[in-house]
């Protein structure tokens, strides 16, 4: 992929990608992401790696619960947050 579309697909990933929870997600995890409605959540580490992870329980913005806190794990044990 071109490094200026990757570039805006993280950018959109970042400010959209988990619906109304993007900016709190940005924050807490930093790990450019985009969620969907049947529970999966694919995430990109910017020069490092991609990732997906599935749980179907969502929360009350459309968001992968068990998603939301194995990236959350994730990205505090490995300092994977781009902020």
């Amino acid at each position: 992929m071109p490094e200026d579309v990757a570039r805006i697909c993280i950018t959109f990933m970042v400010t959209c990608g988990m619906y109304n929870a993007s900016g709190e997600f940005a924050i807490k995890i930093g790990i450019p992401a985009k969620s969907g409605v049947s529970g999966g959540i694919m995430g990109a580490v910017p020069g490092k790696f991609g990732i997906g992870v599935f749980g179907p329980a969502l929360d009350e913005k459309g968001n992968s619960i068990a998603g939301l806190k194995l990236l959350e794990l994730l990205s505090r044990n490995y300092r994977l947050s781009m902020f």
